[in-house]
């Protein structure tokens, strides 16, 4: 690996559905820089891409929102910590440095 390779952040977050977007605006909070790997083509995780539609009812302050209308708000609250995604991308090994 060269030198090009290397991503500098203070998180790498593997997953970009709910539980990731939502670790990106706790970290933005904290004025942590995150970047998020998911092997899909898009963010929101299962959500967005199995059930996109379906009604989750146990998501605080939501008493009803889809899917995709909840990685759409996530998308929208984590906006101005500015992460980077990289989208259809595999994690295969992890090294500390």
């Amino acid at each position: 690996m060269t030198n090009d390779n290397i991503i500098t952040t203070d998180v790498v977050i593997v997953g970009a559905g709910p539980c990731g977007l939502f670790a990106v605006f706790e970290l933005g909070l904290l004025d942590i820089r995150a970047h998020l790997v998911d092997i899909l083509p898009k963010v929101g995780g299962q959500c967005a891409e199995l059930y996109p539609e379906k009604p989750i009812y146990d998501i605080p302050g939501f008493p009803i929102i889809s899917g995709q209308g909840l990685v759409d708000n996530l998308v929208e609250q984590i906006k101005p910590f500015g992460p980077t995604f990289h989208l259809n991308q595999m994690i295969e090994a992890l090294e500390p440095i």
